[in-house]
C-alpha cells in the first residue's frame, strides 16, 4: 500500500492522508486537486507515495511548475506554491463546459518529470430549492440521536454525479474526501429529489424524506442548535472523480473478509512515470440555511 497527501476543502482547505491499495515499489508522484465554478484560490498538492509501513512524514514535493489550461478560450493559470507542496492559483472561476488542463514539472533528482491530466465541467447541479430537518428512520426504527438533512431540488439531467460539502456555522465536517457525501440517481435520473415520485418509491423502507448527510446528536462537532447556519455546497462532477472518491473509500477500512480492491484510478498521465491522484473540474452551487427548528421540538 502507498500513502498519497491530497488537499481537499469547500470554504477551508485541508490535508488528508490517502491510502492507496498497491503493490509496493519506486516511490510515485502524487497529484490532487481541482478547479470549479466558484470564483476563489484552486489548490493543486503535489506529494511522493510512501510505502504503507512507512513511519516517516510524507515527502511533499516543492519547486514543481504548475499551470491550468482553459483549452476551451485559451487562459492560462499560473499555480504559485504557497507552501512545500502546495500550489495556489488566483482567485478564478471555471467555466461551465469548458475543458481544462493541468500540466505539471516535477524535479527529480536533477531530472524533470511531466505530467498532465484533462477534466471538463460538463455537468451543472441542481438548485436546491429548501432543505429540512429530520430523525433518522429505518424500517419501524426511529433514531432520536440522529438528525438527518434532507435537500429538495429537481434533478437536471440524465446522468449526472453530485457531491455534497457540509458546514455548520464555520466547521467544514467534510474535509476529506471519505467524508464526501456522494449521489448518483441512475434510473431515477428527472425526478424531484425527496418529491411525491420519491416518497412512493421508499414508502416500504419508511426513510423518507432520504437525507444526503446523517448527523450523530452524541459527538459535538455534528450537534444541532437553533441558530446554526448550514451551508451545503452541490457539485456536479465527473463521472471517473466520483469512481475515484469510490475507490478511496473502498480502501479504507475494507472488510479483511473480502479481497483486497483493485488500484485506485486516476487520470494523472506521465511521460516519463506513472503517477496517482486525480484532476477534476467540477460545477457548485450554495446553499444557506439558518436553523429555526428541530426535530425534537
Amino acid at each position: 500500500m502507498l500513502f498519497l497527501t491530497a488537499t481537499m476543502g469547500a470554504l477551508t482547505s485541508c490535508e488528508e492522508d490517502i491510502i492507496i491499495d498497491t503493490e509496493s515499489g519506486d516511490p510515485l508522484i502524487g497529484i490532487s486537486g481541482g478547479i470549479t465554478t466558484d470564483k476563489k484560490q484552486h489548490r493543486i498538492t503535489i506529494s511522493r507515495t510512501a510505502d504503507f509501513y512507512s513511519t516517516q512524514p510524507i515527502e511533499m514535493v516543492s519547486g514543481a511548475e504548475v499551470f491550468i489550461e482553459d483549452q476551451t478560450q485559451t487562459d492560462t493559470f499560473h499555480l504559485r506554491e504557497i507552501e512545500a507542496g502546495v500550489y495556489e492559483t488566483d482567485s478564478v472561476a471555471g467555466v461551465m463546459f469548458h475543458t481544462y488542463r493541468l500540466n505539471v514539472t516535477v524535479p527529480d533528482h536533477g531530472e524533470k518529470l511531466h505530467f498532465y491530466a484533462v477534466s471538463t465541467i460538463d455537468t451543472c447541479p441542481a438548485k436546491i430549492d429548501s432543505v429540512q430537518i429530520h430523525v433518522e428512520t429505518l424500517f419501524d426504527e426511529v433514531y432520536d440521536n440522529v438528525y438527518k438533512i434532507c435537500p429538495y431540488f429537481q434533478t437536471t439531467q440524465k446522468d449526472i454525479y453530485y457531491m455534497f460539502d457540509l458546514n455548520i456555522n464555520q466547521d467544514c465536517l467534510t474535509d476529506t474526501l471519505t467524508d464526501k457525501t456522494l449521489l448518483h440517481m441512475g434510473n431515477f435520473s428527472g425526478l424531484y429529489y425527496n418529491g411525491m415520485e420519491m416518497s412512493i418509491i421508499y414508502k416500504e423502507i419508511n426513510n423518507y424524506p432520504k437525507g444526503i448527510f446523517h448527523l450523530d446528536q452524541t459527538l459535538t462537532r455534528e450537534h444541532l442548535d437553533k441558530g446554526d447556519m448550514i451551508h451545503i455546497t452541490m457539485y456536479g462532477i465527473p463521472k471517473d472523480y466520483y469512481g475515484y472518491i469510490n475507490d478511496i473509500t473502498n480502501s479504507i477500512g475494507s472488510n479483511p473478509l473480502m479481497g483486497s480492491p483493485t488500484n485506485v484510478r486516476t487520470n494523472i498521465k506521465g511521460k516519463e512515470k506513472e503517477a496517482v491522484g486525480y484532476f477534476y473540474a467540477a460545477s457548485c452551487i450554495h446553499y444557506y440555511m439558518k436553523i429555526s427548528i428541530l426535530p425534537a421540538e
